[in-house]
């Protein structure tokens, strides 16, 4: 990682700890869940209160907030599938030359940085933070996790151009 982006630089040979970052992506989704569902029943209790009733035909408040808090509500229930992708997935282990697969721990060389990234069943986009590095949570349909599949140390994503450094 880059020091200007205040994260410490691992050495070459060192390796993440997958249970680690499966811990902190079972968390970081069940804190989700949980700020999801509770911003969801707040908004539909404030859409169905006296308060919020209708004072004329064309205010729509109430169906408003009661379509955010469905919206709201399968983002919960969402996160609450992916965490449970989680607590069922067993990742592989990946040894010299084992293509990227689903369950991998990558790390990327970009032109200014170095990034590491696992390829996880669910939950793309999160970060979490294993022994102080951050690593970015990527799917298989993910454009990045797609072309990260089947690639090895030295291969070379497209977009974002980036170099594969290694494979745990």
């Amino acid at each position: 990682m880059s020091p200007a982006m205040g994260h410490r630089r691992r050495r070459k040979d060192s390796y993440m700890n997958k249970a680690a970052i499966l811990s902190a992506t079972i968390d970081a989704l069940r804190a989700e869940f949980d700020s999801l569902h509770d911003t969801s029943r707040k908004t539909r209790a404030a859409g169905n209160d006296a308060e919020s009733k209708a004072e004329g035909k064309y205010d729509t408040r109430s169906t408003e907030d009661n379509y955010l808090a469905d919206g709201l509500a399968r983002q919960a229930h969402a996160a609450a599938q992916a965490a449970t992708a989680y607590e069922h997935f067993a990742p592989p282990a990946f040894g010299p030359g084992t293509p990227i697969d689903l369950g991998a721990v990558v790390q990327l060389a970009f032109a200014d940085e170095t990034r590491w990234f696992f390829l996880g069943p669910a939950g793309g986009g999160i970060e979490v933070t294993c022994d102080g590095v951050p690593v970015t949570i990527l799917t298989p349909e993910s454009p990045l996790g797609r072309q990260l599949i089947g690639m090895k140390p030295g291969d070379r994503t497209a977009s974002p151009m980036a170099k594969v450094r290694s494979v745990e």
